[in-house]
């Protein structure tokens, strides 16, 4: 499970896309912000940058299953708290993947 605020301003998680998968979805968003250089994206919120890096994906295996992984860093070290825990509800409502 997600820790949905985390206390670093620096951290990393794991989603469950391929990193195709990720940046269709991120250049089809229109509620955040943004500019991308390769695997770095630069988000744009309340006036302030928060910088996320695409990194390692893999395939995670659950029984038979094979769902795709892949790691998500932040830099969140220009934020508040508050602000930080408002990126992140935004962010991760943006990138939720259909489901239950």
């Amino acid at each position: 499970m997600i820790t949905l605020f985390s206390k670093s301003k620096i951290f990393q998680m794991e989603m469950g896309f391929t990193r195709t998968e990720f940046i269709k979805l991120l250049d089809h968003q229109n509620k955040l912000s943004y500019k991308r250089d390769a695997n770095r994206v630069c988000f744009s919120f309340l006036d302030k940058e928060v910088i996320v890096n695409l990194m390692e994906e893999g395939i995670r295996r659950i029984a038979s299953a094979e769902i795709p992984m892949l790691t998500v860093g932040f830099d969140c070290s220009g934020m508040e708290k508050s602000e930080q825990e408002q990126f992140l509800k935004l962010f991760l409502r943006t990138f939720h993947k259909g489901g239950g």
